[in-house]
């Protein structure tokens, strides 16, 4: 995605530090397959090299990781896979294989060894090409079980609508819907989404959605409770169609990017002028992984909608 902020924490640190530690072993045996692991342990010898190795691999698993991370803020798996596939090869397996290579030739070079000769091209180089790759795959499961996609959002009428997640008004709509008609006709108000993502349906009260809201094109729901960005759901929908099936007296939408829920907000004050900035109760306040300013976009009723949040709050 774009911006500065990580749609996924990778909670990696333990994974990352075993598996460099287990990777620099079975590298260091490869150099004498003629010792046994305990045998390498009661060796001196073995664990500088050791050391040098852990280092190498520790270098090249974090290359993958922020490598994997500015791939995800400018190039979602789900707004073009196949690009995003080939990007991650070229970058997160052939670029990192590289410099692995030159890190190790550098050590090579630092104590005057000659790298053709002592093997490493026919097997250390290999098995480590194996594990970056593996390693990136690590990282494409984690990302797409920690960010699901939602393919169809159930309607009342027992239908599917999918739509660009890009759309910030419905076709045809020229102001946000802040009441139950619609074109002169009365909404069918839905009371529950269900949520498809790859591994399961999340059946979704509205009266438990504290907002709607678009970050990098995408939609996403923040439910009662969540504190994270990482635990938002997504949608197909715009926020225009959202407001079609939603309580007009209980959600209104404050500006292009978001629709909010009337019992999480606290107060209002003015803001740069014409605009207001909403203050949201304490258990709806900022969200984790969502710099500052991204947030505070969020939460400004935008000026030409100022009258109409303030007729909606004065009930």
């Amino acid at each position: 995605m774009k911006g500065k902020t990580n749609i996924i924490n990778y909670k990696d640190f333990l994974f990352r530090t075993i598996s460099c530690l287990l990777a620099a072993h079975v590298i260091v045996k490869m150099g004498r397959p003629d010792l046994s692991t305990f045998q390498a342990f009661t060796i001196p010898s073995y664990y500088p090299t050791l050391a040098i190795n852990f280092i190498i691999a520790l270098v090249v698993a974090f290359a993958v990781k922020k490598i994997t991370i500015l791939l995800d803020r400018n190039h979602q798996w789900y707004r073009d896979i196949w690009r995003r596939a080939l990007l991650q090869f070229v970058f997160g397996v052939m670029a990192v294989s590289i410099l692995s290579f030159f890190l190790v030739w550098l050590y090579f070079h630092a104590f005057e060894k000659d790298i053709v000769d002592s093997g490493y091209l026919d097997y250390e180089l290999p098995f480590s090409i194996a594990l970056i790759t593996i390693l990136n795959f690590y990282y494409v499961a984690y990302y797409f079980y920690t960010y699901p996609r939602i393919s169809k959002l159930e309607l009342p009428n027992g239908g599917e609508v999918i739509a660009e997640l890009n759309s910030d008004y419905a076709v045809g709509e020229n102001k946000p819907i802040t009441d139950n008609y619609v074109a002169g006709k009365k909404k069918e108000l839905k009371e529950i989404l269900i949520v498809e993502t790859s591994l399961r349906s999340i059946p979704v009260h509205l009266k438990d959605i504290a907002m709607f809201f678009i970050f990098d094109r995408g939609v996403f729901i923040r439910t009662m409770g969540v504190k994270s960005f990482n635990d938002c759901l997504t949608i197909p929908n715009s926020l225009g169609d959202i407001m079609e099936f939603v309580d007009g007296q209980t959600f209104f939408r404050i500006n292009r990017k978001c629709i909010i829920n009337f019992y999480t907000i606290d107060s209002f004050r003015p803001f740069g002028g014409k605009s207001l900035l909403i203050t949201l109760k304490t258990q709806y306040d900022k969200m984790e992984n969502l710099q500052q300013d991204h947030w505070q976009k969020l939460i400004i009723v935008s000026g030409d909608k100022v009258s109409d949040f303030k007729n909606w709050m004065n009930r």
